[in-house]
């Protein structure tokens, strides 16, 4: 069933407009052409073509950067994947039928903790931190943002996901940026007469090229981007609550912090699958919960 689900999620995207779905398309199509070109350009022009290395290199850095560079584009691509095609955090199911006739507060803009608010668009109740994607149309638990580069919001069940692909995909601009640095500073005027140990030809040098100053450009943006989540990670806040006033009653330091976002600490931190040993369930964060004994939260 699970299966079934996310199978169904791949072709039917998140936004609730027709017309909003089809327009979403269009990024997280461009971002996997990236992947596509990028993966190409490395591949069967530098590592093909050119044999993956330059005049003067050992052939042990070839087979150092194809293993690497390909080990980082695949975890990114597979993060990418997870992100855009996995539920962000709707607020299930079991949690409203739970939750029918629970006495609930007014959403405001700051801390709720422990305490369930009503949307006035859903106009059903919603857990603590949870918000309304006028995007998707549903209420998000933990919502981030919706990040159309992914056509989905980045939330409570997601949200690792997304920084594991920042994270990779940086990783990957770096090795193809580090392979590509003599034709990075030749257009720069710092360096020239570097050659292959192979042909690329006029064309393969161009896309090859073109290849490089993408990923350094990628490289740049996600690094940024990734630093920003990371610290918003570790403070245990989400770009909405960054904004709030006032002590954040959901920080426990930084390890907890990551833990609430990753699960415990293990392996899982470094794959986009669910934590093994997660902390919350993103409806209830058990530190800070009051039981309502009319709210069952």
């Amino acid at each position: 069933l699970h299966f079934h689900q996310e199978l169904t999620s791949l072709f039917a995207m998140y936004a609730k407009n027709p017309l909003i779905r089809v327009a979403s398309a269009g990024p997280v199509l461009l971002i996997l052409g990236v992947f596509c070109f990028e993966w190409y350009a490395f591949n069967c022009i530098f590592m093909l073509r050119g044999l993956g290395r330059w005049k003067g290199e050992a052939i042990e850095v070839a087979f150092f950067r194809a293993f690497f560079f390909n080990a980082f584009w695949l975890l990114a691509i597979w993060s990418f994947l997870r992100c855009a095609f996995s539920d962000p955090g709707f607020v299930p199911r079991w949690w409203l039928d739970q939750n029918q006739g629970c006495r609930t507060e007014p959403s405001y803009f700051g801390w709720m903790p422990g305490r369930p608010s009503s949307c006035g668009k859903c106009e059903v109740p919603r857990p603590e931190r949870a918000h309304h994607c006028s995007i998707c149309g549903k209420c998000v638990l933990r919502m981030d943002h919706h990040c159309p580069w992914v056509g989905n919001c980045v939330g409570a069940y997601n949200h690792k996901y997304f920084i594991l692909m920042l994270f990779y995909g940086i990783l990957a601009a770096m090795t193809y940026g580090s392979s590509a640095a003599p034709v990075l500073a030749a257009m720069f005027g710092k360096g020239g007469g570097h050659w292959t140990i192979g042909n690329l030809g006029v064309k393969g040098w161009g896309l090859f090229s073109m290849g490089a100053v993408l990923a350094a450009s990628l490289c740049l943006a996600m690094s940024i981007l990734f630093l920003s989540h990371l610290w918003l990670m570790a403070v245990n806040r989400t770009s909405i609550e960054v904004a709030y006033a006032g002590r954040n009653p959901y920080s426990k330091g930084v390890s907890e912090n990551a833990a609430q976002l990753c699960g415990r600490f293990g392996i899982d931190w470094l794959l986009p699958i669910p934590s093994f040993r997660p902390m919350t369930d993103g409806c209830k964060y058990i530190d800070y919960n009051r039981v309502d004994p009319e709210c069952g939260v």
